[in-house]
């Protein structure tokens, strides 16, 4: 179902951090979910030293990214709504990843802005997708800001400063769940266009 407007609620201005409640239905968030249900893998980074990836040093969910060849008009939908509220291009917009927390699973704080890049991640768009765990809140340490979000809420923040620079104050952190199981959709806004077929080749 399409949305042609949304509420912004702005929790800090510099750097700019705004909740948009109902940003997607239920339904919608549900249908994100379910694609990747099973191609959910332990998180992991590439260890420069050995080659092998290794287990994740701050993040211990399981996730999963929507390519190309799996969005569905829905995926292409919320993509193009996301670069509505953003006021991007959606072409500028990474694939969308699935984070999935089980209880003590979190994402301890962390910067989402790339080391060694010309095309830096300059936003960061968080959609929740379901109700029914505790924990897991998302929270911005350095200002403080605790969001307590339910399904279907967006998050919008930016990673840089006015000048492009990571901005320090953007450090979030995904709190450990209690209980219930957290289902997180994550899109990543670059600042030049990028090309989902190679990613590898453009971090």
């Amino acid at each position: 179902m399409p949305r042609t407007s949304a509420t912004y609620h702005r929790l800090h201005s510099a750097p700019s951090i705004q909740r948009i409640p109902n940003f997607c239905t239920p339904e919608e968030a549900a249908h994100i979910a379910s694609l990747v249900v099973h191609n959910l893998e332990p998180a992991t980074v590439f260890d420069p030293t050995t080659g092998a990836l290794v287990a994740h040093p701050i993040r211990n969910s399981d996730n999963a990214v929507i390519g190309p060849t799996q969005e569905t008009l829905l995926v292409q939908a919320i993509n193009r709504r996301i670069a509505a509220v953003t006021e991007t291009k959606v072409h500028h917009g990474e694939p969308l990843t699935i984070l999935r927390y089980a209880p003590g699973q979190q994402y301890k704080a962390h910067l989402d802005t790339l080391s060694n890049t010309a095309n830096q991640r300059v936003k960061t768009v968080l959609i929740y997708l379901n109700d029914g765990y505790s924990g897991g809140k998302t929270t911005f340490p350095l200002l403080p800001i605790t969001v307590d979000a339910k399904a279907g809420d967006a998050l919008v923040f930016d990673n840089v400063d006015s000048v492009g620079q990571p901005e320090p104050l953007s450090r979030h952190a995904g709190l450990p769940v209690e209980r219930g199981t957290k289902w997180l959709a994550t899109r990543w806004i670059r600042h030049h266009p990028i090309d989902p077929w190679k990613m590898g080749q453009q971090a």
